[in-house]
């Protein structure tokens, strides 16, 4: 079993989303497919899938092999009830099965040698895809991926958003399908159904290619990495699995700042060879009056070596210009630092009291009291829904809360993330956004930020001319980011941060982040993050708030 795309290329309008990408998926392989949001994972997957037309380029996929593909959003099944939903995934399987009774019918009346080979082969794969382990793989599955408790009749629109994607999940890994293509599989699962997934995973016999934001989860199951790059538009294959892709990454990048240094170095030779060779003339001592023509001859044959030099050392000048490389980014870094002294309530910089804040009738956040110290380092966790947003609004002093009181420090500057991306001017070009959120800055220029957002590798600078539409969400977060840091705030409020980021930021961003002097409160489900970064855990579960030191 084996699928290949080869030189596979799409564009909608004018935006070129996969330029001659070539990629093989073969049995056993578990590939991440990783990079920032908006770069074209999804449409690749379709593509392969079968289920979109590449503008150029092949997908070959063996005839009698399946492919089971969840997008990541998924489409109504509002009269299905939870057993037509298995049903229809085990449809390739039960066609399997039923082929197997023709062919042994067919053994019985007839001695082709024909209809052997097909039965074994049938067989074969009817076995290699657990099909006689069916009974008790359907039970199995439903209770690792945590909804087990609910029975086959179940119509699946009488369930939550949650449960839905859960049992889409459990339909394609019951029907082990010879190739799994999963957009965004860990969304919706708890850590006991993440760990469970990541087992059934790490052990399938047919390939997978997924795409997640998971970093945990690419490390334990992946066996190789492919990186869909957002400029070139193309993949980059890496070997292993996620703390091999960061070895290779960081390799590149001091591969890449060597070879920029050197090309700076023979730059600045060639520059200085030009500037000393052309000031050459003859031999520097003038000529006796019966030595003119001998000298003159000497002389111009010296001037036209110099000149040739020059002329050489110019175009290889010329084309080292052509081809300039760029330094690799630099790392993020935050600047803002939070001052010591009377202007803080206690050893707080805010303080939350009796915190209520309602929507209608539903009581989101009921009598939270909370404190973030002037180091603390906090991540608040729970389901989705809890209220980690809402908390994180109020305490940022984006909204009033409806009874109880927030105070915050004197001469506090908090930089707030909203969990999705928010620029203020989404019609207009991104300087103009820049400029709009600087406007009460003083001590930082435009041009600064601007070459900042190049230099940390945010985006290209022909990016910085473009409108906020035209980006992807992964940029517009970028964006975000580097307006964030040129804000020089003495503490950070951040809403799942790593969300639509591709994974060489994610990891600036954590350094940049656990270097950060002020206080940070994080809300997230990123579990590489949480083991990484907090001091502190604040789980919100019914609306309250419940603090838990991590040592």
């Amino acid at each position: 079993m084996s699928i290949s795309a080869k030189n596979v290329s799409i564009a909608y309008g004018y935006k070129v989303v996969l330029d001659h990408v070539d990629t093989s998926l073969n049995r056993g392989e578990r590939i991440a497919l990783i990079g920032e949001n908006g770069a074209g994972k999804s449409t690749l997957l379709r593509i392969i899938a079968g289920l979109e037309a590449p503008d150029e380029g092949v997908v070959h996929r063996t005839p009698r092999d399946e492919i089971g593909y969840l997008p990541q959003t998924l489409a109504a099944l509002e009269t299905e009830t939870i057993g037509d939903v298995i049903a229809l995934a085990l449809a390739g399987l039960r066609h399997l099965e039923d082929r197997m009774r023709e062919l042994e019918r067919a053994m019985a009346s007839s001695s082709d040698p024909r209809v052997l080979e097909e039965y074994g082969e049938v067989a074969a794969h009817f076995e290699l895809r657990g099909g006689y382990q069916l009974g008790y793989r359907i039970p199995e599955v439903l209770a690792g991926l945590g909804v087990g408790y609910l029975t086959e009749d179940r119509r699946v629109s009488e369930l939550s958003g949650g449960e839905k994607a859960r049992v889409r999940l459990a339909s394609l890994l019951i029907a082990a399908p010879d190739t799994l293509l999963l957009d965004e599989p860990t969304n919706d699962l708890d850590d006991r159904a993440m760990q469970w997934l990541e087992g059934f995973l790490s052990s399938y016999a047919g390939g997978v290619l997924f795409v997640t934001h998971d970093r945990d989860f690419i490390d334990t199951i992946a066996t190789k990495i492919v990186e869909l790059d957002e400029h070139r538009h193309t993949l980059i294959a890496y070997e292993g699995n996620y703390e091999r892709y960061l070895d290779e990454k960081r390799a590149a990048r001091e591969r890449a700042q060597q070879a920029y240094e050197a090309q700076q170095d023979e730059i600045r030779q060639l520059r200085e060879y030009s500037a000393a060779t052309a000031r050459v003339v003859g031999h520097g001592r003038p000529a006796p009056d019966r030595d003119k023509s001998a000298h003159n001859f000497r002389g111009s044959g010296v001037e036209r070596a110099v000149s040739r030099n020059v002329r050489n050392a110019r175009a290889k000048l010329e084309r080292i210009d052509a081809n300039r490389l760029s330094p690799p980014p630099e790392p993020l870094r935050f600047r803002g630092r939070f001052a010591t002294g009377e202007q803080f309530v206690g050893s707080a910089a805010i303080l939350a009291e009796g915190v209520v804040v309602r929507y209608g009738e539903e009581v989101v956040l009921d009598h939270v009291s909370c404190r973030l110290e002037i180091d603390d380092r906090v991540c608040a966790v729970g389901q989705n829904g809890a209220g980690k947003s809402t908390l994180l609004r109020v305490l940022a002093g984006l909204q009033a809360p409806d009874a109880g009181t927030v105070t915050h420090s004197k001469m506090l500057r908090i930089g707030y993330l909203p969990q999705e991306p928010r620029l203020p001017l989404p019609s207009r070009k991104v300087l103009d956004n820049v400029a709009h959120r600087l406007r009460d800055v003083e001590s930082v220029s435009l041009e600064e930020v601007a070459g900042s957002l190049v230099r940390w590798g945010l985006l290209e600078r022909e990016d910085l001319h473009k409108r906020v539409t035209e980006l992807s969400v992964g940029q517009q977060r970028k964006v975000e980011i580097g307006i964030l840091i040129a804000l020089q705030p003495n503490a950070l409020i951040l809403d799942e941060p790593t969300n639509h980021l591709s994974f060489d930021v994610i990891e600036s961003l954590q350094q940049a982040l656990t270097q950060f002097a002020g206080p940070v409160l994080i809300a997230t489900h990123d579990r590489r993050l949480l083991r990484e970064f907090p001091r502190k855990l604040w789980t919100i579960a019914s609306g309250r708030s419940v603090e838990s030191i991590r040592r």
